[in-house]
């Protein structure tokens, strides 16, 4: 029993069954009738519109799928923007004069003959009307067409029964921003001569015709043959393809003088590279004929300014020099810095092993000792001339890079 009150309710679109619906799907619904902007009431089974009266806010309605024979009970849907009533059992438009927002409206799969009573649409711009019965009684069933506003852009009257080709001049060609045209499974497609280049000709607004995109080209040909048939639309493919040709040449033209802009610049760039490298090698080479001389008064003051480490190291030099003197003559000697310490223990035992094999050598005669003291000074005042040159080589070197840095750049 309560099966067949809820199919009755089902039926009747009751307000019980509407909440019911609201409830089963919270996340897309509010339980508040007037907050919902979009409600599915689709393949349902209902026979009537009714009960929607506190649906004031709703934008988006889906009712297709049912078996609706009537559209009413919509009039308090004001802000209603789209309509969806295809796959009823509808056979007249009615009951949409207060939808003054309505803006896409399908009545496709219904059991329609006339379009009419679209007065209050003045803001209708897409009308699918495909697969009814149209165009039974001629162009009467297509008046209600002019009834529509400037905005109207869509229209689909596909798979009907529309015969008379007059429907392009007296109904079509008014409207002035139509855009998508839907004739196809239509009589009328079989007696319009050229279809598709009539309707390009006649319709400017159009951009596409029965699945089918307008190019810009296929235009330009068919309001060449407008104006002179097939020999004026053949001259007119002659000079697009000379212009394409053109056009072809122009970009290639262009391309290349890139190409060689681009060469131009890169020889360039390598010029002024190798005069910078040359009067890099010139300034290095001014240095090194300064070095050269070893005489440190040959560098003047902005040579040393531009190079602080030899300063630096004249500096230290003269300090040197002036502690030399200061030091007493008690003082015990600095211990030498050995050059190649031992690093391994294998190195270690290589020698001593080389030691042990060696016979040994005959005794060196004695030297005195005051021969063997006069000696060692000379090795050391060698030593200190060696460490000053290296250090000089050294304060040359750093004196290069810097010179390199500071004045070359």
């Amino acid at each position: 029993m309560d099966k067949d009150i809820e199919e009755e309710e089902q039926q009747m679109m009751s307000r019980r069954y509407l909440d019911k619906i609201l409830c089963s799907d919270f996340k897309q619904y509010y339980r508040t009738h007037e907050l919902n902007e979009i409600l599915y009431l689709h393949y349902k089974s209902f026979k009537k519109i009714q009960n929607l009266d506190t649906f004031v806010n709703l934008k988006v309605l889906y009712l297709e799928g049912n078996a609706i024979s009537k559209i009413d009970g919509l009039d308090k849907l004001v802000n209603l923007t789209s309509l969806y009533l295809h796959e009823n059992c509808i056979e007249k438009i009615e009951g949409l004069d207060n939808l003054c927002n309505l803006a896409n409206l399908n009545l496709s799969d219904n059991l329609i003959k006339k379009i009419e009573n679209l007065k209050g649409l003045k803001n209708l711009s897409n009308l699918l009307l495909k697969r009814n019965r149209i165009g039974l009684k001629g162009l009467e069933d297509l008046q209600g067409l002019l009834e529509l506003g400037k905005e109207f852009a869509v229209l689909d009257v596909s798979d009907n029964m529309i015969e008379d080709p007059k429907i392009v001049d007296e109904i079509l060609t008014k409207f002035i921003d139509l855009r998508v045209i839907y004739l196809n499974g239509n009589d009328v497609v079989r007696k319009i001569p050229n279809y598709r280049k009539t309707l390009i000709s006649k319709i400017d607004s159009l951009k596409y015709i029965d699945d089918k995109p307008i190019f810009d080209d296929e235009k330009r040909f068919a309001l060449a043959f407008a104006r002179g048939g097939y020999e004026e639309e053949r001259k007119e493919r002659a000079r697009y393809r000379e212009e394409n040709r053109l056009k072809e040449e122009q970009r290639i033209r262009d391309f290349c003088k890139m190409m060689n802009k681009y060469k131009e610049e890169g020889e360039k760039e390598k010029e002024e590279k190798k005069i910078t490298e040359e009067e890099r090698e010139k300034k290095k080479l001014e240095l090194l004929n300064k070095i050269k001389n070893k005489n440190k008064d040959i560098f003047t003051g902005d040579d040393i300014e531009k190079m602080p480490e030899i300063k630096k190291t004249i500096d230290i030099n003269n300090k040197k020099e002036e502690n030399k003197n200061e030091v007493d003559d008690d003082k015990p000697p600095e211990l030498e810095v050995v050059k190649n310490p031992v690093t391994n223990n294998s190195d270690v035992k290589k020698d001593i092993n080389k030691e042990e094999s060696k016979e040994p050598e005959p005794e060196e005669q004695k030297v005195p000792e005051t021969d063997n003291e006069n000696v060692e000074q000379k090795e050391e005042k060698e030593e200190e001339k060696e460490n000053d040159n290296d250090n000089d080589n050294k304060a040359v070197k750093i004196a290069i890079k810097e010179a390199d840095l500071d004045e070359l750049d």
